[in-house]
């Protein structure tokens, strides 16, 4: 078995490694679990009436998953097909779990970078494939004596305003190797990531989503695909050594890069919160999320989605945002800018993270 402890919100058991989660491995058995993911033969055996299913064309051959949920934990039984792709168990399926998990704790987890300045944390959104990955390895890069890094994709927010990693393995292009001036890998990764770099492209995932919308299995096929070639995937301090993790900050400013002719505005919070939210939506647009987000999103009768807009809300009440586009895709030369004027966060500050969860009281 594995386990994962994602910052004693979110305690993970699961019959396959998770690499995405790598970063929260724990070395020991958990207790109190919430997510535990089981792989069998036959994951329509334990459906109930109450049951999250989902199944493709081969049936227990292909994309089967069946998810129960109650009070205490969530259980996930997949196929095995799906355990021989680790990748593809974690995004299309566990990830998912996390983020509505978490908003039943009170907390919102967001598709954005986060890195911080000195103790200031920027948040960085964007649509898919706008560039952000490579804005941050470059700010990176150029700063690694000030600047720190909590997240590439996601990021935790409480509704106070602070932030928690979500560090994960950074999905990158050959292009993006090229674009930040190399990474030190080996041969052979090189060699490899040209193959990976076709296969997982914008194109490939665009052929996925025309799959998916003319009714092809389109999760066993991307299951079959990644189990065969995985995405290149690698932690980001081995794409830019020297690079220095952090936990834990408080967000000083919002960021939405755009590609277009170079301007900057100031960015609203009405404008800012539905941004977030739509991005994370955005970062579910593969199989099986459509077809199961309804349930995914729903506890006890409730959206959880007005949870989630309320802690976003909440969290980014008080701080400025600002919409820069650029021609040259260097957004990474204003980021270090951006801090100057934000108010300092400071360490010596209370950094408990209370879980408000949304129990049958708040029916």
């Amino acid at each position: 078995m594995n386990y994962y402890n994602i910052h004693d919100l979110i305690r993970i058991r699961s019959e396959r490694r998770l690499p995405e989660l790598g970063y929260f491995q724990s070395t020991t058995a958990l207790d109190d679990i919430d997510i535990d993911v089981h792989i069998v033969g036959n994951p329509k055996k334990y459906a109930t009436p109450s049951s999250i299913c989902y199944q493709e064309l081969l049936g227990n051959f292909g994309f089967s998953i069946v998810i129960n949920r109650d009070e205490a934990i969530t259980k996930v039984f997949a196929s095995r097909l799906i355990g021989l792709s680790p990748h593809v168990l974690y995004t299309n399926v566990v990830e998912p779990l996390i983020r509505w998990a978490l908003v039943r704790k009170g907390f919102a987890m967001m598709h954005g970078a986060c890195i911080s300045f000195k103790g200031k944390a920027l948040f960085i959104t964007a649509q898919t494939d706008t560039g952000k990955t490579t804005t941050i390895l470059h700010t990176l890069r150029n700063n690694l004596d000030q600047c720190e890094f909590l997240s590439d994709d996601m990021t935790i927010l409480s509704n106070d305003g602070k932030v928690m990693n979500y560090p994960k393995p950074l999905t990158i292009s050959q292009h993006t190797v090229q674009a930040v001036g190399g990474a030190p890998l080996s041969v052979a990764e090189k060699i490899f990531l040209k193959i990976q770099s076709r296969l997982h492209s914008k194109e490939g995932r665009r052929i996925g989503m025309w799959l998916s919308d003319n009714k092809t299995p389109a999760a066993t096929m991307n299951a079959v695909v990644q189990m065969l070639i995985p995405p290149p995937k690698f932690m980001v301090d081995k794409l830019v050594p020297g690079t220095r993790y952090l936990d834990h900050s408080r967000l000083s400013q919002i960021v939405l890069i755009e590609r277009g002719p170079t301007s900057e505005a100031p960015l609203n919070k009405h404008l800012m919160v539905n941004m977030m939210l739509a991005n994370a939506d955005d970062a579910y647009g593969f199989p099986p999320y459509p077809r199961i987000a309804k349930q995914l999103s729903s506890w006890q009768g409730k959206d959880l989605h007005e949870a989630e807009k309320t802690i976003v809300a909440s969290a980014i009440k008080d701080l400025p945002g600002i919409h820069i586009k650029s021609s040259s895709y260097d957004w990474y030369k204003r980021l270090p800018q951006l801090v100057s004027n934000a108010p300092k966060y400071q360490a010596s500050k209370d950094l408990a993270f209370p879980s408000v969860p949304l129990g049958a009281g708040d029916d």
